[in-house]
């Protein structure tokens, strides 16, 4: 019975320790994101820098808005999850950019209170 009592506690412990990473999308080089120049870079030059958007949206003014996304989760039981967050959006009209946005968000793993 206390073999049982140890192995249940070890089984419990390394299923908790060992959440894996989960990554979706690719990073987004910020170099790349500041060579872009409104009224002059294409969509094909953007497909070039950053591959096939996540997804494509039509706005109500007729622009095309390019979505690239980037995340990694490392969730740990004993603190808040770290995290690694990108995300670019490209408003084109005619296949010419008119203006983007571009963001990024940090958070090392803190121990939870």
């Amino acid at each position: 019975m206390r073999y049982l009592a140890i192995l249940l506690i070890f089984a419990v412990g390394l299923t908790f320790s060992c959440a894996s990473t989960t990554y979706e999308g690719r990073r987004i080089d910020p170099a790349k994101v500041n060579t872009l120049t409104a009224g002059e870079t294409k969509a094909e030059q953007l497909e070039e820098m950053f591959g096939k958007p996540d997804r494509i949206e039509q706005t109500s003014s007729g622009e095309d808005n390019y979505i690239y996304e980037y995340c990694r989760k490392d969730p740990a039981w004993y603190t808040i999850d770290d995290l690694d967050a990108q995300k670019l959006e490209v408003f084109l009209k005619d296949g010419v950019l008119q203006t983007y946005k571009f963001s990024e968000e940090r958070k090392g793993a803190v121990l939870q209170k």
